[in-house]
């Protein structure tokens, strides 16, 4: 068996926790990997993955390596953790169980992105939480919405959101979005600020197709899991759809997730104070 131990470079404890769990493994007789965000070992084959860090980590992890198919298991040294099923603690007492396979997977659907200019594709990315896409400065901005190849209208203000169930909880809920169960295939189609009073948050089919183009030669920014930023132009058109693989996320524990979700979201207002 071999695991791959992604950490977060900028958290010196992510990377130290990383080397002990290494050590711990190897004594298992699992081979063990280490990306501490390089390129080099993306043509490495892995059955498992550990995750080290916040959910920002969690989803780097999930936009490079989710298309292996392999169980996730997220251990949260982060703010929030969502997206984590142990803290640091519980690891050791449960690296014997995962090793063995004793846990519950849980699927999370994620986005494919393709940001294309007339018939030119510019990027295709996967995403865990969202894309969204904004004005480049401080003006409001108009863009056409077309879902399942049918118009939606025109909508103008700072921008739109599009979330998965997993990123329903993230930058979607601060512009009014609602929380969706993340065992659900559906998109949340969030407005930023709207102009319209009438362009509410949506939530909609998971087999959908979602266009969205910027109208009168406004300049804007396309923005990938809070990570990648690409600069977009009126010629620029994002299509997102489902992507024909999820990530699988391991559970170690049953968990309610409406429960875990109000739990971790009191927290992290307590801890920003």
């Amino acid at each position: 068996m071999k695991v791959l131990l992604v950490n977060n470079r900028h958290l010196i404890s992510t990377m130290a926790k990383a080397e002990e769990i290494s050590a711990r493994l190897m004594e298992l007789g699992v081979d063990v990997m280490i990306d501490s965000h390089s390129e080099e070992i993306t043509g490495e084959q892995f059955d498992a993955m550990i995750v080290l860090g916040g959910d920002g980590t969690m989803i780097r992890a999930a936009r490079q390596y989710s298309v292996r198919d392999v169980p996730v298991l997220g251990v949260n040294m982060g703010t929030v953790g969502f997206l984590s099923s142990i803290t640091p603690a519980e690891l050791d007492d449960c690296l014997d169980r995962f090793i063995a396979g004793d846990y519950e997977i849980e699927e999370r659907m994620l986005l494919e992105v393709d940001v294309c200019q007339g018939q030119t594709l510019i990027s295709r990315n996967f995403s865990l939480n969202e894309v969204s896409m904004k004005s480049k400065g401080s003006r409001a901005i108009t863009i056409d919405v077309k879902i399942g190849g049918k118009e939606n209208g025109v909508y103008r203000g700072d921008g739109i959101i599009v979330a998965t169930p997993s990123g329903s909880t993230a930058y979607s809920l601060s512009c009014g979005g609602p929380i969706t169960d993340p065992i659900l295939d559906a998109f949340v189609m969030t407005p930023i600020t709207s102009y319209y009073l009438n362009k509410r948050p949506l939530v909609i089919g998971g087999g959908q197709q979602i266009e969205l183009q910027p109208l009168h030669g406004e300049e804007v920014v396309i923005t990938i899991d809070g990570q990648i930023r690409i600069n977009g132009q009126e010629s620029y058109v994002v299509n997102v759809r489902r992507a024909q693989h999820k990530l699988r996320l391991v559970n170690m524990r049953p968990r309610y997730f409406f429960h875990t979700i109000m739990k971790r979201l009191r927290r992290s207002s307590e801890d920003f104070r």
